[in-house]
């Protein structure tokens, strides 16, 4: 009897301590995958800021694409390495036995995936423009999957246009210049983002900004969030169009977050309410 009493004790401090989690070698194993692969030295790049005086060299412009196309190599790398973890994550998930392992598991996914957020935000913060949802314009497309995973949809090159749609909100880039030949789509390669379309309400920018908010309450949250970088206008200014109409448009230009670059809103309502937002260029 009193072997078995020990056994028992044995067992339930076994438990408590984690010892019990069949997948606690995976999870270690995906943790140190994670750490190395979040210990990258990667550049981290400020993005030339074309509305400062005097404005930048073609030499610091080289630079930055230089250092632009180094950071992109070296995070395909990395999320080939991130790819993995998240399919080993959900395989475990689909080994789950109960609804403690599962609920254990998506913990430790959403601690994964916290830590990549830190990184990224780290990184990047000088290379942004406009409104960011924690990654934005100016962000490389590795960056915007490390935090919001594998896009749901995805557009192509053939008229030189690049998508990644998710839940609620779709990040792009654009060759400009019209509709390029097939031939000369072939040859681009978009790295970074240049537009950002919201029209879903489980969306919400870092400034603020969501849809179903009223034509007032997106305003008041652009003069409190975000200071003007025209530099024709006082610092207080915000330069907006505007045809007031429930079912209408408005325009904001040249307005960021303190710390990023300037780039322009576009909002859409329907009877006064905020059904859809663009962050893009001219």
């Amino acid at each position: 009897m009193k072997k078995i009493i020990i056994f028992l004790l044995c067992l339930i401090t076994a438990l408590l301590s984690g010892c019990g989690d069949k997948f606690a070698k995976e999870k270690e194993a995906i943790a140190k995958t994670e750490k190395t692969i979040l210990s990258t030295q990667v550049p981290v790049l400020v993005r030339p800021d074309p509305a400062k005086q005097p404005p930048p060299t073609k030499q610091e412009y080289a630079q930055y694409q230089a250092g632009l196309s180094q950071l992109v190599e070296t995070e395909k790398k990395m999320l080939v390495q991130m790819r993995k973890s998240d399919a080993q994550i959900a395989a475990m998930l689909g080994k789950a036995d109960s609804e403690s392992e599962k609920k254990d598991l998506l913990a430790f996914r959403d601690k994964v995936r916290k830590d990549r957020i830190q990184f990224v935000k780290k990184i990047s913060r000088g290379r942004q423009c406009g409104d960011t949802f924690t990654v934005g314009i100016g962000n490389t497309w590795q960056e915007i999957e490390m935090v919001y995973g594998k896009p749901l949809n995805t557009g192509n090159n053939v008229r030189g246009i690049k998508t990644y749609g998710y839940k609620g909100v779709k990040f792009e880039d654009m060759m400009g210049g019209g509709v390029p030949s097939p031939e000369r789509a072939k040859k681009w390669v978009s790295r970074i983002v240049q537009c950002i379309e919201v029209t879903g309400r489980n969306v919400t920018s870092d400034a603020g900004v969501r849809i179903g908010m009223t034509r007032d309450e997106v305003r008041a949250v652009l003069q409190s969030k975000y200071v003007s970088k025209n530099p024709r206008l006082k610092s207080g200014e915000m330069k907006m169009e505007s045809d007031g109409k429930p079912d209408g448009y408005d325009a904001v230009f040249h307005f960021a977050m303190q710390d990023t670059e300037p780039y322009n809103l576009f909002f859409q309502f329907k009877k006064g309410k905020l059904i859809r937002y663009s962050v893009a260029p001219n």
